[in-house]
């Protein structure tokens, strides 16, 4: 009976730390695969499903991150109203503060202009969270270190 207890709540254990780790994305090889599923999504034109597709990293701002997205893809489509579909993607940077915070630069290409993409994650104990995703067309600020 001890033995049945103890295989439980081992079972238990496992399957919430398995739930856990999919929750929250544990590495930066993690968040550079859900960066580039983002700026794909945005590629094709599908702005709002990026920012659905990134809101589980989110944590308590998902709200925030589905109100932006709406905002967001209205800006978008007016950017390929005036010039046209973007070409490509391309990650021109990432920045670390050790295991604190984590910074990607996205270039979403289009024939005559581009735009930067930023996308921002903070670990305050274990598991990263997004706080920030920004964009500009400051492209020469990319240029100054």
């Amino acid at each position: 009976m001890r033995l049945f207890f103890v295989v439980i709540l081992t079972t238990l254990f496992f399957f919430n730390n398995l739930a856990s780790a999919s929750d929250n994305q544990n590495t930066k090889e993690d968040l550079k695969k859900t960066g580039d599923q983002f700026m794909s999504a945005l590629l094709k034109g599908n702005t709002e499903q990026a920012y659905k597709e990134i809101i589980p990293s989110a944590g308590d701002e998902k709200e925030r991150f589905t109100q932006q997205g709406m905002s967001v893809s209205a800006y978008m489509t007016k950017v390929r109203e005036q010039i046209g579909e973007p070409i490509s993607f391309d990650l021109i940077a990432t920045q670390s503060i050790k295991e604190h915070f984590f910074k990607q630069k996205y270039l979403l290409k289009f024939d005559n202009a581009a735009i930067v993409w930023e996308i921002n994650y903070y670990q305050p104990k274990q598991g990263w969270k997004l706080v920030d995703i920004t964009y500009n067309t400051d492209i020469e600020a990319l240029f100054v270190n």
